[in-house]
């Protein structure tokens, strides 16, 4: 009969130890700061286009240090419609992009499952009416993310807007 309390509080221990929560870290690391930020930024075809003529409004990504590529983002290009008239949206070689233009606004969103490897986002052409007009354009992301699912956008809202010729850091 000794032997029956022994088990039992030998059964007790076994039970108290086995339901014991482990200690576990974030399941995420934060990132480094400034580490793993993309700067964004805007060039077009022709610097000095004359009215009526079209140019390439393209927006590229400069990826940090050791960065997967982007695999997928979204955004607005925002514009003077009185000065540009949104004309097409360009075919690049990588990923697939959604567009819709609006006058003044056009939201874009875009996915590669390899990444964009030429790190262009995405291409539109517009018709110059003034050539004033060229200066307004301005990218806002609202998501950038890399080929791991890491987020790329830098933590300051304001630097998440980049107008043409003004790369953010």
């Amino acid at each position: 009969m000794r032997t029956l309390p022994k088990l039992s509080a030998i059964g007790l221990m076994v039970a108290g130890l086995g339901c014991q929560d482990e200690p576990r870290g974030l399941a995420t690391r934060p990132p480094e700061p400034g580490a793993t930020n993309a700067v964004s930024y805007l060039t077009v075809s022709d610097a000095h286009p004359g009215a009526g003529s079209t140019i390439t409004v393209t927006a590229n990504v400069v990826r940090a240090r050791s960065a997967k590529a982007i695999g997928s983002f979204s955004g607005h290009l925002r514009y003077d419609p009185g000065g540009l008239s949104f004309v097409a949206e360009s075919r690049l070689l990588t990923g697939i992009r959604a567009f819709n233009p609006q006058p003044g606004d056009i939201r874009v969103a875009g996915a590669a499952a390899e990444g964009f490897q030429d790190d262009r986002l995405f291409a539109v052409t517009f018709k110059v009416n003034d050539l004033r007009a060229v200066a307004t354009l301005e990218l806002a992301l609202d998501e950038m993310n890399a080929t791991d699912f890491e987020n790329h956008l830098p933590p300051d809202p304001l630097q998440r807007r980049v107008r043409l010729g003004s790369p953010r850091k």
